[in-house]
């Protein structure tokens, strides 16, 4: 049903109505036989009107149209009423004038009262039947405020069962699909091995290939030598041969020539003889050409056969080489099987995380409606801080006895050191601590990776509680108080508590309501903390009770410690630290942030301490430290009075005249909180004055251009000397440093 939404004077003027009516039924039934029990029937069917008309706007409408009848009925009533007061009176005057007409006004008399009975009769019959109207509409009202109920509880009922059924379904659905991939991953398994069987034939295979065509290669290589050799030798011999015939041609030629030099010269021969020796000659010159003939073509058949060799050498490598083509794609083939068996598994391992993240998803569904069912049970709209009720309702032990300052400030570094890894000097954990005693807002600044959120943490224990600390990360789109505190979910009546709002619950239980208490804004200015801080930032600069709230109206069952079940309170025990990056990402914080807080510039080099075993302290309690400050004021409260009698004294005017810088009543209370601690805790008031100087009265020059860097030189110059004629024995190296950086920025060195 849709939620009441009905304006504050309409309620009212409604409420009139029904009021008056109830008035009038209870006067027309106080003649009957039990008008308590009526009175009580139509109180109690108000009382469950007005539960009623928060959720039926239908409702409201009936009971104004109803309510407009009634009024009808009662103006008709008071005109009648009227008509007989009119009446009566001048049945009166006539009484008392005509009294010679005794009769006659007698007569008018009894029939006047004749009238005003039946009237009067006729009255308390009509306003009878508008009170049991009015019952009998409200007996339909919380018929049907039952039945509506009845019909919400049924379609809760249903969705519950829808739900379950949905649940029920996808539990078979991933029963299925965690089976079917049990099916497919005993399938890979079997392809897989037998992947493998391949694998090695294949390997055995490529081996033996492997080991074949190195032994066909050499083998035809070294034939192929061979018979190179031999083609060689053979046509050396030729060559060798030819050479000789040639000679031996040339030889014969020559003793041609000789012999027929001889017969010419000598002729002791016969000429048969003569012509005998030539034929021999000639015959033994022609079978020696034809010998030199024959040889050509004898070299010509075995170069024929070597050609035959190679061809057929050739064609048994391409048969090697395709084989080796198709042992390649063999390879190919089983390297895509172990490929896409590798996609299998990677597939099946996505399911099984996917799986793994559905049954993550569905159980902390259940585990949300099982909270949401339990919580509609016990009737707890803050689970988690009633939780808190129970856990943390009994007070824990704390040391008592403060340590003096000075021993907290060397307490506070050894346990740093020992506890987080992180080195700070004195003079930065006398600033914390008196941060402390000045504002529960601190901001730590600087580069990221120094260990800002590292020392928030650290500071808890080293005031001895590990438990006493919380850290919230804040989100980018962070842009309402809801995204900080929580909200309340009016369907399923429970308040979401962030993380935020459970420690500040915790910090005021009994557990840890008398100790410091941390709660720490990690990347504060990851989002405008004017927006979605700024709750806390005005109950902060309340004294008295500051409070945050949470809902509109009273919840049911509320946590103990909540202020009229709508608001929780923010202890005075509670400090909050937010770290603050400076990067493309972040944003600035606005000065109002700046003038509550205190900041705190982190360095980037830690001094080089040495580690010292020191035993964990006792848990300190708060209402010692809160002591230890209030003693430390007012023991050196001179010292402030004297700080701001030099700020007023010698630069007060200067700031607002040179560059329309100033302040007002909060920086002087700042000042007798802070300064009096910080010399109480060992350092000097200059110290106290240069801190305050560079991150509350300096901080606006910051990317102010509008000033000259020769003003700024000067300043820097003038500042330093009149702060070291304040307090010689302290050095102002943050306003020198925040100055250095300004004339730096503006191109001077």
């Amino acid at each position: 049903m849709p939620p009441f939404t009905e304006t504050a004077d309409g309620t009212a003027a409604l409420l009139t109505e029904i009021q008056e009516v109830a008035a009038e039924a209870q006067v027309v039934l106080a003649a009957g036989d039990e008008p308590g029990s009526a009175a009580s029937e139509l109180e109690r069917a108000w009382q469950l009107y007005r539960a009623l008309a928060k959720r039926q706007a239908e409702a409201t409408d009936a009971l104004a149209a109803q309510g407009e009848r009634f009024s009808a009925q009662r103006e008709e009533l008071d005109a009648t009423l009227a008509r007989q007061l009119e009446e009566a009176a001048a049945l009166q005057e006539q009484r008392a004038s005509l009294d010679v007409r005794a009769e006659l006004l007698e007569r008018s008399e009894r029939d006047r009262s004749d009238r005003e009975q039946a009237a009067e009769a006729e009255f308390a019959q009509r306003r009878l039947e508008a009170g049991r109207e009015l019952e009998a509409w409200l007996a339909d009202q919380r018929r049907a405020a039952a039945d509506a109920l009845e019909a919400e509880h049924e379609a809760w009922r249903t969705r519950w069962s829808e739900a379950q059924h949905r649940l029920a379904d996808a539990q078979a659905a991933l029963d299925r699909r965690e089976s079917d991939l049990a099916q497919r991953e005993r399938d890979l398994r079997s392809a897989q091995l037998r992947l493998e069987d391949e694998r090695e034939d294949v390997t055995q295979l490529k081996a033996a290939l492997r080991e074949q065509q190195a032994g066909r290669a050499e083998r035809i290589e070294r034939e192929v030598a061979s018979r190179t050799d031999q083609l060689l030798q053979q046509v050396e011999e030729d060559r060798r041969r030819l050479a000789a015939v040639t000679e031996g041609n040339e030889r014969l030629s020559a003793r041609l020539g000789a012999y027929d030099s001889a017969l010419a010269s000598l002729g002791g021969m016969t000429l048969e003889q003569v012509v005998e020796r030539m034929a021999e000659l000639r015959a033994e010159n022609a079978r020696l050409t034809e010998e030199n003939a024959t040889a050509p073509r004898a070299d010509a058949r075995l170069l024929e056969q070597l050609r035959q060799q190679v061809t057929q050498l050739a064609a048994e490598n391409e048969e090697l080489v395709r084989e080796r083509g198709e042992l390649e794609s063999a390879l190919q083939r089983d390297r895509i099987a172990v490929n896409e068996r590798q996609n299998y598994l990677e597939a099946n391992n996505w399911l099984k995380a996917a799986n793994d993240q559905l049954q993550q998803l569905l159980n902390e569904e259940a585990a949300k409606l099982k909270a949401t069912a339990q919580a509609g049970k016990e009737g707890h709209a803050f689970p988690a801080c009633s939780q808190m009720d129970r856990e943390f309702g009994t007070p824990w032990p704390s040391d008592p006895h403060t340590p003096e300052l000075p021993d907290l400030v060397r307490r506070m570094q050894a346990v740093i050191r020992q506890k987080a890894g992180l080195s700070y000097g004195l003079s930065e954990l006398r600033l914390v601590l008196a941060g402390m005693a000045m504002s529960r807002l601190h901001l730590f600044q600087g580069i990221s990776g120094i260990g800002k959120t590292g020392l928030a943490r650290a500071l808890a224990t080293a005031f001895g509680s590990d438990n006493s600390v919380a850290v919230v990360p804040v989100q980018a789109g962070w842009r309402d108080p809801q995204d900080l505190m929580g909200y309340y979910n009016s369907f399923d009546r429970i308040f979401y508590e962030s993380e935020f709002t459970k420690a500040l619950y915790r910090a005021q239980c009994p557990a840890f309501k008398d100790r410091p208490f941390f709660i720490v804004l990690d990347e504060m200015n990851l989002s405008h903390p004017e927006q979605y801080f700024s709750g806390v930032l005005s109950a902060l600069a309340i004294k008295d009770r500051p409070r945050l709230a949470l809902t509109t109206a009273p919840v049911r069952n509320p946590p103990s410690l909540l202020i009229d079940g709508t608001h929780i309170a923010v202890p005075d025990n509670v400090w909050f630290i937010g770290t603050a990056n400076h990067d493309e990402t972040t944003v600035g914080f606005a000065d109002k942030t700046y003038d509550r807080a205190f900041v705190l510039e982190l360095p980037w080099q830690h001094p080089d301490l040495p580690e010292r075993a020191t035993a964990l302290p006792e848990p300190l309690a708060h209402r010692g430290l809160h002591q230890a400050f209030t003693e430390a004021q007012a023991t050196f409260g001179t010292q402030a009075a004297g700080i701001i009698g030099f700020l007023d004294t010698h630069w007060r005017r200067r700031f607002a005249e040179d560059m329309r810088i100033g302040w007002g009543n909060r920086l002087e209370l700042q000042i007798k909180e802070f300064a009096p601690v910080v010399v109480a805790a060992g350092g000097s008031p200059g110290e106290a004055l240069d801190h305050l100087m560079a991150t509350r009265i300096l901080r606006s020059v910051r990317g102010r251009y509008d000033i000259h860097a020769d003003t700024l030189d000067t300043l820097r110059t003038d500042l330093v000397e009149s702060l070291m004629l304040f307090d010689s024995a302290h050095e102002p190296v943050a306003t020198q440093r925040l100055l250095d950086d300004e004339i730096s920025s503006r191109g001077r060195r």
